[in-house]
């Protein structure tokens, strides 16, 4: 396993995104070859320029400032997962652009393979809270672990139906582990880690953005089997989380609501397009099938043509 630090120096650097870290990967090795390299070699690469270069051998140089990072992370009982470590989650591995590194806290050692997605609106009605509940602790007491993002409405009701079950869940955040967002979730974060984790791309100060919010769905759905949709309208969240689940070869399920309503016109919409809907009824029939699913589905079985 390579050193933190690198790994931090590396993601520290402006304008390097997963991409370009495999890019360098690729064509060094390791991430300690990287930081010998000649800045010709690095600026000669595909999107990579002589600035970009310089700022990552400069990184390099500066090394000792990241290993006090990697102690302060330490501190906050923040572990590293870095891209090529064993204990890095093998289903976000497999993603086109899996975060070079993840901040990990909690009581749960590893990712299990066996983890659903549960999204939706942060403003949900009373019986779409009703409902994530119940879908949550059904797949918790089925043994899965349930994946979600912290945020109020839905997420929040899904990680608290994996708790009542006495079963585990994970919460993704779009900011760092030691500002968890929002400050009304702090006492859930905890009982999170009691029984799971906490896990975010940041190890750096970083505020929860819109933009932060958004990349933060492709790890809800990169570690999932699955994503389950339980309430939403056209413009919210898990139509993002949605879009990256296709992207990633995923399957989507939505909760196909029998009465209209503004918080579920996402659901219909994408039924229309080609979700499945299910119902409360159908949840012991889709637990057995995806107990039984072994790999993820590849881009081709997928139901959506969404972009």
């Amino acid at each position: 396993m390579s050193k933190p630090e690198f790994w931090l120096a590396l993601v520290s650097v402006e304008n390097i995104g997963p991409k370009k870290v495999k890019l360098l990967l690729n064509r060094f090795g390791t991430i300690e070859q990287i930081f010998l390299a000649d800045i010709v070699d690095i600026a000669s690469l595909p999107k990579f320029n002589p600035l970009l270069a310089s700022r990552i051998l400069q990184a390099g140089k500066d090394i000792h400032k990241f290993r006090h990072q990697f102690e302060f992370l330490k501190g906050k009982e923040i572990k590293l997962l870095c891209l090529n470590d064993a204990d890095y989650p093998d289903l976000l591995k497999k993603i086109p652009n899996p975060p070079p590194v993840l901040c990990k806290k909690g009581s749960m050692d590893l990712v299990p393979d066996k983890s659903v997605a549960i999204v939706g609106t942060r403003t949900p009605t009373a019986q779409g809270i009703l409902t994530a509940v119940k879908i949550s602790s059904e797949f918790a007491s089925a043994g899965f672990t349930i994946v979600s993002g912290l945020a109020k409405g839905i997420d929040t009701a899904a990680h608290f139906g994996a708790l009542e079950a006495n079963g585990t869940t994970i919460g993704v955040l779009g900011c760092p582990l030691w500002t968890v967002y929002p400050k009304e979730n702090r006492y859930l974060a905890k009982r999170i880690c009691d029984n799971g984790m906490l896990l975010s791309e940041h190890p750096f100060p970083a505020k929860p953005t819109s933009a932060n919010l958004i990349s933060r769905n492709r790890i809800i759905s990169g570690l999932s089997i699955c994503v389950i949709v339980i309430e939403t309208d056209v413009d919210g969240g898990a139509i993002r989380t949605v879009q990256f689940a296709q992207k990633q070869g995923r399957k989507c399920y939505v909760y196909n609501w029998q009465k209209e309503h503004s918080m579920n016109s996402g659901n219909r919409w994408l039924i229309a397009n080609g979700a499945q809907g299910i119902s409360l009824s159908e949840l012991p029939n889709l637990i057995d099938r995806l107990k039984k699913q072994e790999v993820v589905n590849s881009n081709k079985d997928n139901q959506m043509t969404l972009f």
